[in-house]
């Protein structure tokens, strides 16, 4: 019996953008839990200027970037979070802005979402809903670096060719 593969094998380049100290936290859960192969921007002091690291770097360990080059080098910026109130809009806008002139997917991914009743908090959705192509929130830190996971194509151990194969008969 032969396999048909479904798909190519490919790994999408992630950048996670944690908001606030609750998406640094969530972004420290995940590495716990094996996340790897993604990089981490924060705001740098200048506008236009982010601070870049590979997840598994510590966080002293950085390069400064513009963020339209960043942008250039990115297939999806995963928005990264659990309270509204601590997101930096301006943050967000303008790392929407060039990754959308990159053709660069824009996700939120939230866990345990909350903020909702505040002034910035609700500022802050009404930026999430304009600036990013989707949004999601679940429950638990697992499955937001689950979702993350298969945006980026599979875990260190996927094998190439090997994802959704389906058995052929007759070859």
């Amino acid at each position: 019996m032969t396999h048909l593969t479904s798909r190519a094998y490919y790994k999408a380049r992630i950048l996670l953008v944690p908001l606030g100290p609750s998406g640094a936290a969530l972004v420290s859960s995940m590495f716990d839990a094996g996340l790897r192969e993604v990089l981490i921007a924060a705001p740098a002091s200048h506008p236009d200027g982010v601070f870049v690291r590979a997840i598994d770097e510590p966080e002293t360990h950085f390069a400064t970037e513009t963020i339209s080059d960043l942008a250039a080098s990115t297939d999806m910026m995963v928005f990264l979070g659990s309270r509204l109130e601590e997101i930096p809009d301006d943050f967000v806008e303008n790392m929407a802005t060039a990754g959308r002139n990159q053709g660069t997917l824009l996700a939120g991914v939230f866990v345990g979402l909350g903020g909702w009743s505040s002034e910035p908090g609700s500022t802050s959705m009404r930026v999430l809903r304009r600036e990013l192509d989707m949004l999601v929130t679940v429950r638990k830190t697992d499955l937001a670096r689950d979702f993350i996971e298969v945006l980026k194509g599979g875990t260190r151990e996927a094998i190439p060719g090997k994802l959704f194969q389906h058995p052929i008969t007759g070859a």
